[in-house]
């Protein structure tokens, strides 16, 4: 009786363990659930976009009157971008419009040429041109580019092939902005898939996302952890940039990256909040463990969805002593 008086602390010692071994498989199962959620309502932002883009949810757009207007709104585009172009070569020096037209002829006879000879004129882009009806309204704009956008074809046709219906509604823009997107050009054409269907808040917002292609000792360049969740932020960009979340945040990235998948799912929360994001670097010195540590982490998502939550932690983000954090500011 004594002996099995004593296995009893023994057996609930096990049982116990077993529990808290299932706890925590559940608890892992769900953190993954919540990470393939995220994925999943990326991948629909991003088909949604593809079908807006192609005209195939908003009717206006394939309307004779809605195509006409995109035509008109895109040829006049073209129209400014090129005269721009002209006038900034005649400022260089005199008859420098002339030396621009001859630049730009020339190129863009080299690039039909080297298409035609290819076979991928007729084989590849004139295919694929048939799915965006409106191109040939890009047209000046793209001779207004035609030399820089010379050494580039090559790689461009695969591209046209499979994302032209995304990216021409956008095409002015890409244009207009040329020589901020060129030098970032290779990122770009490597992760086309993920980044063409949001070409267009990706563009219109280029100058704060910019601010996270820099490259320093803590932070690899562009942000690798969100580009699979692109179609995720790139439909809240408007709002986040109106609130200057992507500017306030910069500073503290090395802080929030290894937060940014909890933090993630409460983006639309948070947003009207930006003293949030100008003191991240605060709130994570604060509050970060309990963002990493299992089940606590569970109950802090449970408790971000409550009503005035986010209000709250924009309170504390402005209240708490920051010294601690960023020591003696003068």
């Amino acid at each position: 009786g004594a002996g099995a008086g004593a296995g009893n602390p023994k057996s609930e010692f096990k049982r116990r363990g077993e529990e808290v071994t299932e706890l925590r498989k559940r608890l892992r199962r769900t953190e993954a659930e919540n990470s393939n959620l995220l994925k999943r309502i990326s991948e629909l932002e991003t088909t949604l976009q593809i079908l807006t883009d192609g005209g195939l949810v908003n009717s206006d757009e394939i309307t004779v009157i809605g195509s006409l207007k995109r035509m008109t709104s895109s040829f006049e585009k073209s129209v400014k971008l090129a005269q721009r172009r002209a006038d900034a070569w005649a400022n260089k020096e005199p008859g420098g419009q002339l030396a621009y037209a001859i630049e730009e002829t020339g190129a863009g006879a080299r690039i039909l040429a080297d298409l035609v000879k290819s076979g991928a004129l007729f084989d590849r882009v004139l295919p694929a041109a048939v799915n965006s009806p409106l191109l040939f309204s890009h047209t000046v704009s793209l001779y207004a580019r035609a030399a820089e956008l010379e050494q580039y074809v090559p790689e461009f046709v695969p591209i046209i092939e499979r994302h032209l219906p995304s990216i021409e509604p956008h095409l002015e823009e890409i244009l207009d902005q040329w020589e901020k997107i060129e030098p970032h050009l290779g990122y770009i054409i490597k992760n086309i898939d993920q980044l063409a269907p949001h070409c267009g808040p990706l563009v219109k917002h280029i100058d704060e996302l910019l601010l996270y292609a820099d490259e320093d000792e803590v932070h690899s360049r562009y942000f690798p952890e969100l580009l699979e969740y692109i179609g995720y932020f790139a439909p809240r960009l408007d709002n986040l940039v109106a609130k200057k979340h992507l500017t306030y945040l910069r500073p503290h990235l090395p802080k929030i990256t290894p937060h940014i998948m909890q933090l993630a799912p409460n983006v639309d929360r948070f947003t009207p909040y930006p003293s949030v994001s100008a003191n991240a670097d605060v709130l994570v010195w604060y509050f970060g463990w309990a963002l990493q540590t299992p089940i606590i982490r569970t109950i802090v998502q449970i408790w971000f969805r409550i009503p005035g939550v986010p209000m709250f932690c924009s309170w504390l983000a402005t209240h708490l002593p920051k010294r601690p954090v960023r020591g003696q500011v003068s």
